[in-house]
């Protein structure tokens, strides 16, 4: 449920805020926020709404977005509580942790992270309490950067007449949203003389990180100067954005019947899953033919590869190291059958598509927290340019 709260403060006005209100709202594009109780005055429990699937389980509190009103000046004091949840199926996860720092913006476009100093942990509550001066009247407050459908399609038009580019809608979600895939490539050159890369992001609406890595991606891919005519080579299939449902309502990784979208691959309810359903039959339209396969997520604590041990795999994860803020000394992390032994419809889109067709295909997950590479958490910036090192690493890895 959206939220729109007006707190009547009973202190004099000032210029700072409208007649002594501050407000509240999650209402826009890609909201979400839970309950809020007043503490006192400029200090708030704002409870992190959070989803939970089908059968009310696995509950994940990974995402927030707000706005708050008539701010100017004062400092405010946000506790952001409600974070305990479950992953697959163990209790006590939380992906908002000590070492996760809010983004806040005063526009929705330039945005920056909270410091150490504006923000404190309690371990005992399990909460992180935001505490600043807001330098304008409104500011925007979110779990990492957000990237919203709205921004997708500022992208498309951006290209929407690029000769390099096509898309065409492989399926509606449940709400009747386009499942949009693209096709990146030098037409001119046969089909049969390039490699086939497939990419995708957004399975998890709440990682918002992995779009700013696509657009990067998709950005240098067709600015024909940068990319050094990687697309006489390359024919890349990008679904950029896998739950744009999830992504408008402010999700977080279960869809509108409550599925996970990076589960299920291995059980697919056609009437409850359409968008599994949509692109799993598009990449087995071309199984045969993949020659890499990548799905973006966001984590909390580490950056890493997980897949089958082959040698594109091992190439791939080599480039990334050299030639992007990418972090990890572990190597290509062992890939188990599924994610909850004994439980079917619990495979991830790597897990079935190395299964059932042998697609040498990965998941990367890309964190959150700080990195000792970039000494800082990623920006907008550093997500885009991640992106374009995600591409140079897989030309790499499949020439």
């Amino acid at each position: 449920m959206k939220v729109l709260i007006s707190l009547i403060l009973s202190i004099a006005s000032t210029s700072s805020f409208a007649q002594g209100s501050i407000s509240f709202s999650d209402n826009f594009g890609g909201g979400s926020l839970g309950k809020v109780t007043k503490v006192d005055d400029n200090h708030w429990w704002c409870a992190v709404e959070g989803e939970s699937d089908s059968d009310n389980r696995n509950r994940q509190a990974s995402w927030y977005y707000f706005r708050v009103e008539g701010v100017k000046g004062q400092s405010i004091t946000i506790e952001l509580t409600e974070l305990l949840g479950e992953y697959n199926y163990k209790l006590g996860a939380h992906a908002i942790t000590s070492e996760t720092r809010p983004v806040i913006s005063y526009d929705q476009t330039e945005w920056r992270h909270l410091t150490d100093e504006e923000v404190r942990w309690n371990d005992k509550a399990t909460e992180l309490i935001l505490t600043f001066t807001p330098e304008e009247n409104t500011v925007w407050i979110a779990h990492q950067i957000p990237y919203t459908t709205a921004n997708l399609d500022d992208l498309l038009t951006d290209y929407q007449d690029h000769l390099l580019l096509s898309k065409k809608s492989i399926g509606l979600t449940p709400q009747g949203k386009d499942i949009w895939q693209l096709t990146i490539t030098d037409n001119e050159v046969p089909v049969n003389q390039k490699k086939v890369v497939w990419l995708m992001a957004r399975q998890h609406s709440w990682e918002s990180g992995t779009s700013w890595v696509m657009e990067g991606a998709i950005r240098y891919l067709l600015d024909s100067a940068a990319n050094n005519g990687m697309l006489d080579k390359i024919t890349f299939q990008v679904i950029p954005m896998a739950d744009p449902d999830g992504v408008d309502r402010g999700g977080v990784r279960f869809n509108k019947f409550g599925h996970d979208l990076n589960r299920n691959w291995d059980l697919v309810i056609a009437e409850e899953m359409p968008e599994i359903q949509a692109q799993k039959a598009a990449i087995a339209e071309q199984f045969s033919e993949i020659d890499l396969f990548v799905t973006l997520h966001n984590t909390e604590r580490a950056d890493y590869i997980q897949g089958p041990d082959l040698s594109v795999g091992k190439q791939f994860y080599q480039a990334m190291l050299r030639q992007t803020s990418f972090e990890s000394d572990e190597g290509i992390r062992k890939m188990p059958e599924t994610t909850t032994a004994g439980k079917a419809g619990r495979m991830t889109v790597n897990q079935a598509l190395w299964a059932e067709y042998q697609i040498p295909a990965y998941l990367m997950e890309l964190k959150v927290e700080k990195v000792d590479r970039l000494n800082g958490r990623r920006l907008k910036s550093d997500w885009l340019d991640l992106g374009r090192g995600f591409i140079k690493s897989i030309s790499q890895a499949v020439e």
